[in-house]
């Protein structure tokens, strides 16, 4: 009866301490021999796209931001009151110098001259008249004067009235653009009273400012290139016309003036312009693609492609690795950074899959993968 107690115990034990052994190697032996294995093991190379940083001649630029102006517009007004009569232009309409616009009632002023008119031709029958009797020493020398007079008075009244008839008739000054009509027929149109805005658009001004250490860069005639967000993908040529006489006291910049051509009209006053001033020779910088850089506030960086064993003195030869580097970035200009430091002619740099790897990351090379080039305007 003991035997069976002892063999029934020892089996129990030995039991239990089979199932203990196999509860050990599967919840704490095998995961942690797995856990070692799998983090010991080298992780696979992540796949990037690089470019070769290369030198480039850049043109020297000052850039600006500014607004177009017409070169002349003015409120067509009438220099004197009336009806409006007749309306000979439509809004938006090009004009030439001399066209008529408007044309205002002159009903009153045309019967006035009418009866000065036939005024003057009376007396000057009277005048006659009394110089033939003056003649035969019957009329007296001074009511001629006085007839003489009154002629000359009604020929000054006639020319009033001719002028003041003039001036209803409104004409455009010059060649130029019309704005919106602000007008209709049968209303009154006070003297002064805007009747339409003309503006003279080609050329067209593009006034911007630059700084004070730009200013000295800046002279007459220099060529310039404007953009517009009314036309993204054009370019529009022009050149230095004339800079601001005083520095503006609120924001320490000058105003400059630029005239670019503007034969379709397809720039409006009121516009923002983009301006780059090209000014010097042409210069010979080191710059990469604009994705290859990382803009942060704790310093631009790129990430350049070295050979692996420069950061793990165990790595194969033919493997690749990551190095993050830190640079002073310069001019932003179609798609391409200027490197002031950091970088040399020949350096790869990371253009495409930063999101995936750090410093000391092992890579391959795959340009398939590149980015499209970015469409930036040239900033500094």
């Amino acid at each position: 009866m003991i035997r069976r107690i002892f063999y029934f115990l020892l089996v129990t034990v030995l039991l239990g301490g089979l199932a203990g052994g196999i509860a050990w190697y599967a919840f704490d032996f095998k995961p942690k021999f797995l856990a070692e294995v799998i983090l010991g093991s080298p992780l696979p190379p992540e796949t990037v796209s690089a470019e070769a940083v290369r030198t480039e001649n850049w043109q020297p630029q000052v850039a600006g931001i500014g607004t177009l102006t017409a070169v002349d517009g003015i409120d067509i007004t009438p220099q004197v009151g009336g009806v409006v009569k007749e309306i000979k232009f439509d809004s938006g309409q090009d004009v030439k110098k001399g066209e008529l616009l408007v044309v205002l009632d002159t009903d009153t002023e045309v019967a006035d001259m009418h009866s000065l008119e036939a005024q003057l031709a009376n007396a000057e029958t009277e005048l006659k008249r009394k110089e033939t009797l003056a003649a035969k020493g019957i009329s007296p020398r001074a009511e001629l004067d006085g007839l003489r007079t009154q002629i000359q008075t009604l020929n000054a009244g006639i020319e009033r009235l001719k002028a003041l008839i003039a001036q209803k008739s409104i004409y455009a000054p010059w060649d130029g653009r019309l704005g919106l009509r602000e007008i209709s027929l049968g209303s009154y149109l006070a003297a002064g009273q805007k009747t339409v805005w003309l503006q003279k658009i080609n050329p067209i001004y593009a006034d911007f400012t630059v700084t004070e250490a730009d200013y000295g860069r800046i002279s007459k005639g220099l060529p310039v290139t404007a953009r517009f967000n009314a036309w993204p993908n054009e370019t529009f040529k022009g050149e230095i016309e004339i800079a601001d006489s005083r520095t503006s006291g609120e924001s320490r910049m000058i105003t400059v003036r630029a005239k670019i051509a503007n034969p379709e009209g397809r720039l409006l006053p009121g516009m923002y312009a983009n301006v780059l001033v090209d000014e010097g020779k042409p210069e010979q910088v080191v710059a990469v693609p604009q994705t290859a850089v990382t803009f942060s506030l704790y310093g631009d960086n790129v990430f350049v492609v070295v050979a692996a064993s420069k950061v793990d003195p165990k790595a194969k030869a033919e493997e690749l690795a990551i190095e993050r580097r830190f640079i002073k970035a310069g001019q932003v200009r179609d798609g391409r950074v200027q490197i002031v430091s950091g970088l040399k002619p020949g350096d790869q740099v990371v253009t495409a899959g930063q999101n995936k790897i750090d410093q000391g990351s092992k890579v391959v090379i795959n340009n398939s993968i590149a980015l499209k080039a970015q469409d930036s305007a040239t900033i500094q």
